[in-house]
Order: structure tokens, then sequence, then C-alpha cells
């Protein structure tokens, strides 16, 4: 195990000692693979708890929670503890606090075959999850620990909700009745422990090489016993600390999506640092077909566990490939793991593709939710249209009998959600061909992107989705798209007078290149049996108002249930509903904004729900009435044919510009700070006509000056738009 000197000399100053040469781990399934651990008070602190373990993936599973490392969770009501891992590489530490869940997981940073090490805390004030001896996330919350008292603890899968297998090795598996502090985590997570150590109740170093039995050093005697394992394969090597180990995970092009590749293509790659340890020259490389291997250098430090994105700047000709194989890698010579150095793809250019195909969800151990990356191009030019193509089909224990919602979701770079596409199930039967236009979201739909399909179901056989891409070839109407959100609320409650339904309205800015404008809303309404039916069979108009008026109804209901492509279900599937109906597609309603349109100009956009007092607002039981809700998503979408800039990265002024002097006879300088790349100046007046446009291409911290003598005394708009950010400012010209 390789480790530096100080976090050699920390470890021993904590009574921390190497991992043996007698140095194995436990290599699980997947399937049905775990480690029981018999109750034990030890095992159930109740003002603080840490959890630790060195894992290494083989697989992932769909949902965070799906992936069981340690778990003593029970329910009704809920109680115990889980520590799991799974949606590309995300980690959860769940605690029940007051029987109510509480959790901090951490974003997709772990890599398949990779060793990493995992801790969750709960100090009495705050979950928190760690990665590699780094803090992640944190959920401030307060109270005891909900003991799960007579549960069975298990290293592998979760002991009440089962099947949430996990699927790789792992070692090392620490458990305490205290909250282990950051520095404590950060330095001894590398290494194995000297005892006795204070609060330790549950020690696995794992290290018996034989047998089924799994020994508690810790001396609380919380022996574990292997189950569904075999003793003569299951016992592998335990894990290996590196200092340096980075990994192409993703390439991002060529790709299999609407591409004709011609003769001047370029390779990017993602290069993933999988430790916590900063990381600089990375040699990179790639191979197509049986073609000559092609090299290059990240100059860049990528930070610890975070990721680059090259692109080689040597072009490639593909023009005469019918069929592409590609493999990228790295070549670091000092990575401690080379077995995930290269990544090998095979590129069909088609301008369809899966992103499901017959993926099931249920309330078991497939899951509400399912995760899938896809590669997209970068540019679609020669794109006019983006479909997506959704069908139900039913699992072999027969579809879920009831109508749940369902949505298509796309997750972008920053972590932020955006619902594609919503529909609700049908009455127990297979259902689809649904088609939904989301060209609206062009400007997300490129690079790794990440797609989720979720569905809110409850029973064990639930349903298998596909979903497919298509790539409609033309020109577009407008070449860029810039979409925002407005609202965004899956579960805004309607009509109780302890809650407010007034959704907060949303001012912008009209970007000067805007040519059309659209709200693209969507909007269902839930819950039944109360006061006037709300809000599934409330038959109700909204409004949409702009800047303070009354712009557009929105009247909410569907009345052709009985109609719909996927009738003669069981149950109440054709009554008339607000905004959905059983086996049928939600989709988007549009309100034009042309008549707003003044570049430069502020719009103030805001959905009122129409008035509305539930009268039996308490006492909801999920029986006899359901607390009434909507779930809203409304969105901005502005179309040019020049580069667009969204309302958040409008008003952020995220490129810092000092104009000066102001007011002005007409020399204007502006001082620029960290300026990268191609760089637009726009002067417009106060009518959003353009006076006046200077392109520069310069780097860096400067100063540029500029002669605007030429205009009329008054005031004036500089809109600044860069590579490395916008910014807006007033001129006075006197």
């Amino acid at each position: 195990m390789k480790k530096t000197s100080l976090l050699l000399w920390i470890g021993l100053s904590l009574g921390i000692t190497a991992k043996s040469q007698n140095n194995f781990a436990l290599d699980l399934d997947g399937t049905n693979d775990k480690i029981g651990v018999v109750d034990a008070v030890s095992l159930n602190p109740t003002s603080a708890i840490t959890v630790e373990a060195w894992i290494n993936a083989d697989t992932w599973k769909s949902n965070v929670w799906a992936g069981t490392i340690i778990s003593k969770q029970a329910g009704s009501p809920d109680r115990g503890y889980s520590l799991s891992v799974g949606e590309n590489g995300k980690v959860d530490f769940t605690v029940s606090v007051g029987n109510v869940w509480k959790s901090a997981t951490s974003a997709a940073i772990i890599s398949l075959n990779s060793w990493t090490h995992v801790a969750g805390v709960y100090n009495g004030s705050s979950v928190k999850i760690f990665v590699n001896g780094i803090l992640k996330n944190e959920t401030a919350t307060t109270g005891a620990i909900s003991v799960s008292t007579g549960t069975t603890m298990y290293i592998g899968e979760n002991p009440t909700w089962t099947g949430r297998y996990f699927d790789g090795t792992i070692d090392e598996v620490r458990i305490w009745n205290i909250a282990r502090t950051d520095q404590e985590i950060a330095a001894s997570f590398e290494n194995s422990l000297t005892l006795p150590q204070t609060g330790l109740v549950a020690y696995f170093p794992m290290n018996e090489g034989s047998g089924t039995a799994v020994g508690d050093s810790s001396g609380q005697i919380n022996n574990g016993t292997m189950v569904n394992m075999d003793a003569s394969t299951d016992w592998v090597g335990g894990f290996e600390v590196a200092t340096e180990d980075v990994s192409v995970t993703c390439i991002l092009s060529p790709t299999s999506f609407v591409s004709n590749y011609g003769s001047a293509e370029k390779v990017s790659v993602i290069v993933s640092n999988l430790t916590a340890n900063p990381i600089s020259n990375v040699p990179v490389g790639y191979k197509i077909n049986n073609g000559s291997v092609v090299t290059d250098t990240i100059h860049q430090t990528i930070a610890g566990l975070a990721t680059s994105t090259f692109t080689f700047p040597a072009t490639v000709d593909l023009l005469a490939l019918d069929t592409l194989y590609i493999q990228a890698f790295t070549t670091l010579s000092s990575d401690d793991n080379k077995t995930n150095d290269t990544l090998k793809t095979m590129v069909n250019s088609s301008l369809t593709g899966m992103i499901f195909d017959g993926e099931q969800h249920n309330f078991s151990s497939a899951g509400q939710l399912r995760q899938k990356k896809i590669s997209l191009p970068d540019t679609l030019i020669n794109v006019s249209q983006i479909l997506l193509h959704v069908d139900l089909r039913c699992p072999s224990g027969g579809c879920d009998p009831w109508d749940q919602y369902a949505c298509i979701r796309l997750v972008d770079n920053e972590g932020e959600t955006w619902e594609l596409a919503r529909y609700i199930t049908p009455y127990g039967k297979a259902c689809g061909d649904w088609v939904f236009d989301i060209t609206d979201f062009k400007s997300k739909l490129k690079g790794n992107v990440m797609f989720e399909s979720y569905i809110q179901v409850w029973g064990a056989s639930g349903w298998l989705v596909d979903a497919e891409l298509e790539f409609v070839s033309g020109t577009p109407q407008f070449k860029y798209i810039k979409i925002d959100k407005l609202w965004n609320n899956d579960y805004q409650v309607y009509g109780d007078p302890a809650i407010s339904y007034d959704l907060n309205d949303t001012t912008v800015i009209v970007h000067p290149n805007t040519q059309a404008m659209k709200i693209r809303l969507t909007t269902t309404g839930h819950g039944q049996a109360n006061t006037g039916n709300a809000a599934e069979f409330m038959d109700v108009t909204h409004q949409i108002s702009v800047n303070g008026a009354n712009a557009f109804d929105h009247h909410l209901w569907n009345a052709d249930c009985n109609v719909n492509t996927c009738s003669a279900q069981s149950g109440t599937w054709q009554y008339a509903r607000a905004g959905w109906c059983p086996g049928q597609d939600v989709q988007p309603d549009y309100f034009d904004l042309q008549a707003y349109l003044q570049p430069l100009q502020s719009i103030t956009l805001d959905y009122i729900l129409a008035d509305y007092t539930n009268l039996l607002n308490t006492g909801y039981n999920g029986s006899s009435h359901t607390e009434p809700f909507y779930r809203i998503h409304g969105y901005l979408v502005s179309y040019g044919n020049s580069p667009l800039i969204g309302i958040q990265e409008h008003n952020k002024n995220n490129l810092d510009a000092f104009v000066y002097p102001n007011p002005s006879t007409g020399e204007v300088s502006i001082n620029f700070t960290n300026l990268k790349g191609n760089t637009k100046i726009m002067i417009y007046n106060v009518q959003g006509s353009l006076q006046q446009n200077f392109d520069i291409n310069v780097m860096g911290n400067i100063t540029k000056s500029f002669d605007l003598s030429m205009l009329s005394k008054g005031m004036y708009f500089i809109n600044i738009i860069s590579e490395s950010g916008t910014n807006t400012q007033k001129l006075i010209l006197k």
C-alpha cells in the first residue's frame, strides 16, 4: 500500500498502522451475496454514528440507495442507518432521526474498478458524506437516532427492503458510536487501525482469507457470517491506496448520434482523477480501428475527484469509415491502477438511438428511478427537430394496476434537472407510442448527457420503459434556442389556508438577439375527494400574467380521456381530469410572448392559480381523500439566429467588466478581468436598437478603449458576451 511519509507519521501519532501483507477483502456478486451481523445493542447508537468502508464497484445500480454497502434500516416507523452507492457513482448516508430519514449524498464522482473510501457521519447536528477523506456534502438536522433494535445488520444488502445488493468488493468496514471529525477521517482512512479505539463498535478488516466467518476486531464480538457466498472464490485482494489514478471515463466524440462524419473530425474524451490528490500533465491517446496511435498531454491540473474534458487538436479523417471502433486511454507512468486506464467503444452513426431499452421500474430492487448517460454531438447545426419516443411494456409479473405519474428528465452538467416529457401510466396494460418534441432543450442535449426515467410506482412488478431519441435532419427555423426555468415544483399544495400557493414571479431582460419567445408549461392536478374534487377532478382556469396584467388563460382540463389510445383500461380511466388522462402523454402548453419582445427590456412573468380553499384540508389519510397539489414545470424558451444567453447567465453579470468614465463624452474604456477568447460588445439605445458593435479576441486582464462620440447624448446599454461570461451595463453619454 502506498502512502507518503507525512501520512504515515500522522497515522502513527493517532494509533494507526499500515494494512498488513495479509490483505484480503470480500467480492460480492450484486445478486444475492451478503454478510449478516446479528443485532446487538452496540450496533444501535443513539446520539452519534460513523460508518466507513473501502469499496471497489463492478457495476452501478440505477438508484443510489440500491447498492447497499452497510445497512441496518427498518421501516414502520423508519429506523436505523444505511451507507450505499449507485447512480453512476453517487454515495449516500441515511440516518433515521426522529423516525424520519435524513440523508447526505455526494455527486457522481466515484468510478468503477477503483478502490475508494466512503464514510457517513451523524454528529447530532448534521449528516455528512465523505469520499476519500474529503467532505462532499452535509445536511443539517438535529435529534436522536431512531434505533432499529431487532434488525440484522447486513454488509452488501438492505435487511428490510431486499434486493438492494452491492456489486463489487468491500473491505475495512468500521462502525463507531461517535462522530469522527473531518480531520480524523482524513488522517485514518488510508490505513488499518491499531486497537483498541475509543467508540469503535464493529471493525471488519476482512483479512481471514478463507472460511465463511467475518470477524469483528473491535472487541464487541459483532462477528459476521457470509450468506450465499463461496469461500473458495469470494476472498480476494484487499484495498490498495492509490496516490495517482486517472481514467478515461467517456468518449464524447465521435458519437453514434446524428453525425455524418467528414474528413476533419476531432476526438474528445473525459478524463477523471479518481484520487483526492491533484494531477497534472496526464498523457492521453486514442486509436481508431487499426490506425496509428495519436497521443497528447493534458497540461492543466485536474483537481482531486474531478474531471477534465480534452479535445485532441489534430483532426482525423472519418469520411470513408462505415464502422468505427475507438479506443481512448491514459498512460500516466505513476498511475497506481492500470485496470481502468482504457475505454473502448463502437460508433455507428445514426439519427436514432435508445436511451432506455426495457428498463424496469418498480418499488423493489429495480427502483422508481433509472439513469443512463449518453454521449451526444456538441453541435446540431443540421438538425431541425429532436423527438423523444416513449413506450411502456409489461414485466413478466404483469403491468402495475394503477395510474401513476411518470417522466423523462435530463440532468445537466451543473446538476440541474429538466423535465423533458411527462406521461401517466395506464391501469395495468402496455401502452405508449407517445412522441414528445424536445427541440426546446437543444442547448442541453449535447456532450455527456445524463437522462433519468422516473415512475412513481408502488408495486413490485411495475413497468418496462422504452425511450428513444430521434434527430430529424434539416435546417432549423432558429439556429439558437435557450431554455430557462420559470416554475419548477412537483408538489405545489393547493387550497390549504396554512400553505401559500402563490408562485414566485420572474423578471427577465430580453436578450437583444431574441427573435421569438414562448412559455412552455406543463401542469397536472393531483389529489382527490377534497372540496371540488381538487385537484385531479377539478375543472379550473389559471392565469399567466405579464408585467402584472393577465395575458393568458390556462384552462387545465382534459375531457377526452375516454377516447385516448390506451382505452379499455380498468378503473376510472375514462373520467376527465386536470391536465391528464391515465395511459396518455402530457403535452406542454405554449404561450407566445412575441407581443412583449423588446430587446433589453424587462418582462415579469407570473403563474397565478385560481382562488381555492379546501374545506377538507386536515387529516389526509391517503384513502378517503388526499391532499390536492399541482406538478408545475414552466420554462421560458428564447429563439434566435445569433447566440443567446439565458436568464440566469444574463442576470449574473458573471464576466467582470468595468466601464469608465461613466458618464462619458464619447471615449469609453472597458477593463476586463480574466477575459477568454472571442468577445462581442454591442451598444443599444433605450429602445433596444443596436447602435454599434465591436468584436475582440484577447485573453487575460486587459483594458480596451472605444470611440462612441458619433452617438447622440443619452442613455445606452453595453452588452458584453464572451466565452468567460456576460455583462450588461448602463452608459450615459453627455
